[in-house]
């Protein structure tokens, strides 16, 4: 079912938002638990941390497509 440019946006900005409170959590959960962890441990939230940046960097770029397509 197409969605509007609008609701488009909306889904887009509140994606950004979820990230970006993902991303807090786990740069917190780091700062608590990161002496416990072994080095596998470290490679995969390593792994992830550049996941979540490459998707919100991603979402970013379509934020601002969508609001270009809008006019704001």
């Amino acid at each position: 079912m197409p969605r509007t440019l609008r609701e488009k946006l909306e889904q887009v900005e509140r994606d950004i938002k979820l990230y970006v409170e993902f991303d807090r959590a786990e740069k917190d959960r780091f700062n608590r638990e990161v002496y416990l962890w072994t080095a596998e441990d470290r490679i995969e939230w390593q792994e992830t941390q550049s996941d979540i940046a490459q998707r919100l960097q991603e979402l970013l770029e379509e934020r601002d497509t969508l609001r270009g397509q809008l006019g704001l």
